[in-house]
């Protein structure tokens, strides 16, 4: 499956810190950007691309295939997301890192195998807003629900 960020995007407006990553606390940080993951997740499972994409940063190399994959998963999967694990790492005075587990769980009988995934998670900032950037995914672990 190609990459995506976090299987959408949630509404992030007001979670942003002002100034560089560098002025704010690292609990300041991770509470921001862990709020980002959780409206992600909310506007994934609300099935709702505008919601979904206004938390991804416009120039992310992940934009256009996020975007793109979304219409297609909406279509065909009715799969809900969940925050199982949020790990702030750190930051440089552009980027944040957290490693973050996200589980996705299909309608019984619709074939779609449970996972768990676990990535690590790039946040750069859009106007003064923390959104998502990118991801790598670390692993995908399969789970009965």
């Amino acid at each position: 499956m190609k990459k995506s960020i976090l299987m959408a995007a949630g509404l992030a407006a007001g979670l942003g810190l002002s100034g560089a990553a560098s002025a704010a606390t690292d609990a300041e940080l991770s509470t921001a950007t862990k709020a980002v993951v959780e409206s992600n997740l909310s506007g994934y499972n609300a099935e709702n691309p505008d919601a979904a994409m206004s938390a991804v940063h416009k120039s992310s190399p992940e934009y256009a295939s996020t975007k793109a994959a979304l219409a297609e998963q909406f279509r065909d999967l009715d799969v809900k997301a969940t925050l199982v694990d949020f790990d702030y790492m750190g930051h440089d005075d552009e980027f944040i890192v957290a490693r973050v587990k996200t589980k996705l769980v299909g309608p019984p009988g619709s074939g779609f195998a449970n996972n768990v995934v676990d990535s690590l998670v790039l946040f750069h900032q859009e106007g003064g807003v923390w959104k998502l950037w990118s991801d790598e995914v670390l692993g995908v672990e399969f789970v009965a629900k």
